[in-house]
């Protein structure tokens, strides 16, 4: 390959659009493209750069690192997801105490 763009197989890739565009045909976004004004549209708030949308940009990321594929990728982020809701919460440092003092023991 003599450019990245090659080593990808664009025509075994599901590309999906993006939610904005999502509900446009393809004929209206050409219309949109080539007219002169701007369209005014009404735009669903998407949270954007919030703790929330952070750290879940931070979770696919580490999912998208540790497998390959779309489904495995899916497969990691719930079992993370479901593995963070039964662990505990260690917000206090109480929380971290052994069970077992071992220096009482001797």
């Amino acid at each position: 390959a003599s450019d990245y763009i090659e080593i990808i197989n664009w025509n075994s890739c599901v590309v999906h659009p993006p939610p904005i565009l999502r509900d446009l045909s393809e004929d209206d976004i050409k219309s949109l493209i080539n007219s002169n004004t701007t369209p005014i549209r009404e735009i669903q708030k998407f949270s954007c750069h919030t703790q929330a949308v952070e750290r879940c940009i931070k979770l696919l990321t580490e999912a998208s690192n540790k497998v390959s594929g779309h489904d495995s990728r899916d497969g990691s982020i719930r079992a993370t997801l479901k593995s963070r809701l039964v662990m505990p919460n260690f917000s206090k440092k109480s929380n971290f105490k052994c069970v077992i003092d071992i220096k009482r023991k001797k």
